[in-house]
């Protein structure tokens, strides 16, 4: 049992990053930094909203609230488009 927590454990660990060079691990990094990035600015696009929102998910405990305010911003797409509103008066 302890040879299968220990090779989970040096697989979803840290510890797996350590074999690669310094370059390795920063090209890694930066790879999971970029695509992050990517992914959302993409999604940000697809709801109509400014994509510089996903720098925001590079800053730890504010990721996760950018998050949640993109999860519950309108989505054109899916709830219609906003409806206009004429003031008389």
């Amino acid at each position: 049992m302890s040879d299968v927590l220990e090779a989970l454990s040096s697989f979803y660990g840290p510890g797996w990053m350590a074999t690669f060079p310094h370059w390795g691990t920063n090209l890694i990094i930066g790879i999971y930094i970029v695509l992050l990035m990517s992914f959302a600015a993409y999604a940000l696009v697809k709801a109509r909203v400014t994509p510089l929102w996903s720098i925001l998910l590079l800053v730890p405990y504010l990721d996760v609230i950018v998050l949640w305010v993109i999860a519950f911003i309108r989505w054109p797409r899916i709830d219609g488009e906003r409806p206009h509103v004429v003031h008389r008066g």
